[in-house]
């Protein structure tokens, strides 16, 4: 499974953004190998940034978002998409991949 989240910066140890379509970085963290990859957010259009970035997440095949809550739009993406979205506490971006891996 590939959970995805907003990352200040592009590792396990940085704060989670609070930013969904404007984050510097999506982290793709893949629960089968342990392993992870920074994908740069390349969405900056002034509207419609939500549901572009529920796309670029879709494309790398994530089943999971753990994020800040999203915009209506973003929302409706990733139902349609089979996204599940999870709200994201305030914390590292290895925090919150363990909180929602425990349950």
């Amino acid at each position: 499974m590939k959970i995805s989240l907003c990352a200040k910066e592009g590792n396990l140890d940085s704060m989670v953004d609070e930013r969904f379509a404007r984050t510097k970085n999506f982290i793709i963290y893949d629960t089968e190998t342990n392993d992870f990859k920074v994908i740069e957010n390349s969405v900056d259009d002034a509207h419609g940034a939500g549901p572009k970035a529920i796309q670029l997440l879709a494309d790398e095949e994530v089943s999971v978002i753990i994020a800040p809550p999203l915009g209506k739009n973003a929302q409706m993406a990733a139902e349609g998409a089979n996204i599940k979205v999870v709200e994201q506490i305030n914390s590292s971006v290895k925090n919150n991949i363990d909180n929602y891996l425990k349950g």
